[in-house]
């Protein structure tokens, strides 16, 4: 898939046509992965703690939260700076990259993560009422794909992977392009994320947010609602919340 960028009208004729049920509350739902759909941090977190030991260097949780949320590359080019601030030469962000994704794709063969509590039960509910759903992450397309395969099947109709955009989250490329794959308006459909970064990149998008709040790090706002989970959230009250947030506006 070639990257998306502003001028993209229709990006390589890759829009679905999609319609969501006549008169829904809203036309779509679009749902980040990692920390959101799957319980990925920890793996994340290890694997970047043993990259930095390679360096003699520790990893903490503030380096953690500094980095919840944003892409592996992203991640990269700070442990690259924090290499070259300790003295020592530091590979390239990219490779860097590189051996995130290997040392990751090996501890999703060993145990692949769990699905956060809720997201499939709301996801199935939500496919019900013929809601087209699209999944929007800033992990490599071959994490995204061993989440997919061995959670979600055919639960998606539409993916967006860190290779797909030219600018990742906080950037709303991600969404406006999951919006365009599936023939949405992306002002009228609901992202779920649960990271700053996430949230940035949905707000800026124009979509609908609900936050699911793992770290106390998101704020409520206009056009978005702050949950401690998604266990017992489906289709109908994401409807009342959509309704609620529109009167008062």
């Amino acid at each position: 898939m070639r990257k998306y960028n502003n001028t993209d009208s229709n990006p390589g004729g890759l829009v679905k046509e999609l319609a969501a049920d006549a008169g829904a509350p809203f036309e779509a739902i679009l749902s980040d992965m990692d920390g959101t759909m799957v319980d990925t941090e920890p793996l994340w977190f290890h694997a970047e703690v043993l990259m930095m030991q390679n360096y003699g260097l520790s990893w903490t949780e503030q380096d953690q939260i500094h980095c919840h949320g944003v892409s592996s590359d992203k991640v990269a080019v700070y442990m690259a700076q924090r290499i070259q601030e300790s003295g020592q030469q530091p590979p390239t962000a990219q490779e860097l990259a590189d051996q995130f994704l290997e040392i990751m794709l090996e501890q999703f063969g060993q145990s692949l993560p769990a699905a956060q509590p809720g997201i499939l039960e709301l996801l199935a509910d939500i496919k019900t009422h013929d809601i087209p759903r699209a999944l929007v992450t800033s992990s490599p397309r071959p994490l995204m794909h061993e989440v997919v395969q061995a959670l979600a099947g055919d639960m998606f109709d539409a993916t967006v992977a860190a290779e797909d955009v030219e600018r990742r989250k906080p950037d709303p490329l991600p969404y406006l392009l999951a919006a365009e794959l599936l023939g949405v308006d992306v002002r009228e459909s609901i992202a779920i994320e649960d990271s700053p970064t996430g949230m940035a990149s949905a707000v800026a998008a124009g979509a609908f947010v609900v936050g699911v709040d793992h770290l106390g790090q998101l704020e409520p706002g206009p056009r978005r609602v702050i949950v401690d989970s998604l266990s017992g959230i489906d289709y109908q009250w994401l409807a009342q919340i959509v309704g609620d947030q529109a009167v008062s506006a």
